[in-house]
């Protein structure tokens, strides 16, 4: 009887010697899980444009593929929700969410939000009928040329120069069929998502690109400070150059369609 006692009570020795052991090994594992389920979402912002977008699969387009790399790579893991860009910049800033995406930088954001540098770089450039192109190097190169361009867009290479001059139109349907009326001499077009487009409906082949941009347009990630450090926008701006050096980047183009629209264009001067 003792001997069963005995060893009973060994039994239950080794099996709360076991449990002990046991607990404290899940001890920290559920303080690590329960650290990370209270920890807040990374929410994104996603504009639903060519260059971020959501498809079935995950993040779809140059920008967002790109900024899906980049976060996972310093250790985040971002939750996606589609918003307009102007709505995502009024959110981040208020730290309701972490991020917008394709962002145009400007001073006054820079005071309030941390801004990546680009992922992407949109730039202007010109555009003529096929057999209408002329040498394009240097600014003075436009002057006594009719350029069409889009209403409420930017052109600060090119506004308020003397000689140049803008016939602005609400869409980009008009703005190509006055040039292919010849009532214009050439167009300022955007380099990536509209020579995509162009390119598409087959229209590019009645059409020449001139060697030089007039100017380029970034588009950055605006990170809310409330979710965001310094230190951290360092490490998203460190892994961003490391994953545009490596195949994944091609990976990325090639995907998108973009290999050859995403060159850095020379720039006229002035």
């Amino acid at each position: 009887m003792y001997r069963n006692t005995w060893a009973a009570l060994s039994r239950r020795t080794q099996l709360r010697t076991a449990l002990s052991c046991l607990l404290l090994v899940m001890s920290p594992l559920a303080m690590a899980q329960t650290s990370k389920a209270s920890a807040p979402a990374f929410r994104v912002a996603v504009p639903g444009n060519m260059f971020a977008q959501l498809g079935k699969a995950g993040p779809e387009g140059i920008f967002l593929e790109t900024m899906d790399a980049v976060l996972k790579r310093i250790g985040k893991t971002p939750q996606y929700i589609i918003m307009p860009t102007g709505d995502a910049l009024i959110e981040a800033a208020s730290g309701k969410i972490s991020a917008a995406t394709v962002v145009v930088p400007s001073a006054r954001l820079a005071s309030t939000m941390w801004l990546s540098e680009p992922l992407v770089n949109e730039s202007n450039i010109v555009v003529t009928l096929r057999d209408k192109g002329f040498a394009l190097k240097k600014l003075a190169d436009l002057k006594g040329k009719r350029l069409g361009a889009r209403q409420g867009y930017r052109y600060p290479m090119l506004e308020n120069k003397p000689g140049i001059e803008f016939e602005r139109y609400t869409t980009d349907g008009e703005m190509l069929r006055a040039l292919l009326f010849e009532q214009i001499d050439a167009i300022l077009i955007s380099a990536i998502s509209d020579t995509f487009a162009m390119r598409s409906e087959g229209i590019m082949k009645r059409l020449m690109v001139l060697d030089n941009a007039a100017g380029s347009v970034p588009f950055v990630a605006a990170f809310s400070k409330k979710h965001f450090s310094q230190q951290e926008l360092q490490d998203f701006n460190k892994a961003l150059a490391e994953f545009k050096s490596s195949p994944q980047w091609e990976e990325v183009l090639e995907r998108n369609g973009l290999t050859d629209l995403s060159k850095p264009w020379p720039m006229i001067t002035e």
